[in-house]
């Protein structure tokens, strides 16, 4: 048996941050992940560093992704500093294209206002002067965008807790959770873990995990799949978004080109219509991606909640479990600051910001 204090069940970006800032808080961290270290959705996605097509959301993720944006040059450099692994942060901006799938209006710019967000309408005149390398109409552009090299950032983050002394446990799925006094024995791979708290992070997977206590959570896998192609440097330097579709270049010339929405289970298939679609999508807004070699294609699978909305709090009627999990798209956007209200949350700090709107509405199975 192997005592801790805190349990950490799934070492994405979620688990990874805030088992980070459990530990710096001085608590005794062990991570059980189902597979190898932030290898999942934290790792396949693109990194970009806002809530796409904001306006479409509602306030309470506006409110958790306007204070992880803010953090994040910080939280960048602190890995950095702590690991020598940069995460490559990059104030980057963000062009948002006027489709017929998702109209960028002009009016957008007061309602980002709301939110601090300095936003800007280019005309399609204007477009050809300002980013001439694109083939569009009129597009919005959001500075405050930003983007991160995620499998660098899981990557330093997984040094960091190591140097910090968290202990991290890999192929190790959970099979059971159960009580034992005031705390939890978890069974996972051929070990039990005793802890005074559990938080689970595991995302597409965390409703399977709940279950085994008779919990049911609404939380879903979404397939997403992304291309990855060789590029010249310095090509792109904005994100572009355009409907569900998105284009990210990295410092290196590598240019992700993402992504699918699917509702596929738990299936990571990567499909031949989906390569075509993205191709099809990169070829026509960015022609000189056309020259560009096709690296990679991958698939990933996002944990989807209700409204993208995700589950921040205690487990009713379970003391001691907690969940952060069901942030969909925006696990990487949202990590700072997840991993710092999870934390108060956990310790019985004050809380900056209300966490009521991220309750869990869960039902115990009948």
């Amino acid at each position: 048996m192997q005592e801790t204090e805190i349990v950490v069940i799934g070492a994405g970006v979620i688990g990874l941050s805030t088992a980070l800032r459990l530990r710096q808080a001085g608590k005794e961290v062990t991570i059980l992940e189902r597979g190898a270290v932030g290898k999942e959705a934290s790792w396949a996605g693109g990194g970009i560093l806002s809530p796409l097509h904001a306006w479409r959301y509602r306030p309470a993720l506006l409110e958790l992704a306007r204070e992880g944006m803010r953090q994040y040059p910080d939280f960048a450099r602190e890995i950095h500093s702590a690991t020598g692994i940069d995460p490559e942060f990059q104030a980057s901006g963000m062009w948002i294209l006027d489709s017929p799938q998702s109209p960028a209006s002009a009016d957008l710019v007061d309602w980002a206002a709301t939110w601090g967000w300095g936003w800007q309408w280019y005309s399609a005149a204007q477009m050809r002067e300002r980013a001439p390398m694109l083939r569009t109409g009129a597009a919005l552009f959001c500075p405050e965008v930003a983007q991160v090299r995620n499998p660098r950032l899981l990557a330093g983050l997984a040094r960091y807790i190591g140097q910090l002394g968290a202990s991290v446990y890999e192929q190790h799925e959970v099979q059971e959770i159960r009580p034992d006094g005031s705390g939890w024995i978890i069974s996972a791979a051929d070990t039990q873990f005793r802890a005074d708290q559990i938080l689970l992070s595991g995302g597409s997977w965390s409703a399977r995990i709940l279950s085994k206590i008779g919990i049911q959570l609404p939380i879903r896998p979404v397939r997403g799949q992304i291309l990855l192609l060789q590029g010249q440097v310095a090509a792109l330097p904005q994100v572009v978004l355009e409907g569900s579709h998105y284009l990210v270049q990295r410092a290196d010339g590598q240019i992700l080109v993402g992504s699918t929405s699917e509702e596929a289970g738990f299936d990571k298939s990567c499909t031949a219509n989906a390569a075509e679609e993205l191709l099809a999508f990169a070829h026509r807004v960015f022609p000189a991606s056309r020259e560009a070699t096709l690296l990679r294609h991958w698939s990933g699978l996002r944990p989807g909640s209700p409204d993208n909305i995700p589950f921040l709090g205690e487990v009713p009627e379970h003391p001691g479990i907690f969940v952060a999990s069901g942030h969909f798209r925006y696990g990487l956007t949202l990590a700072p600051v997840t991993a710092e209200l999870m934390r108060d949350r956990i310790l019985g700090r004050p809380i900056r910001l209300d966490l009521r709107p991220y309750g869990l509405p869960i039902a115990s199975k009948a």
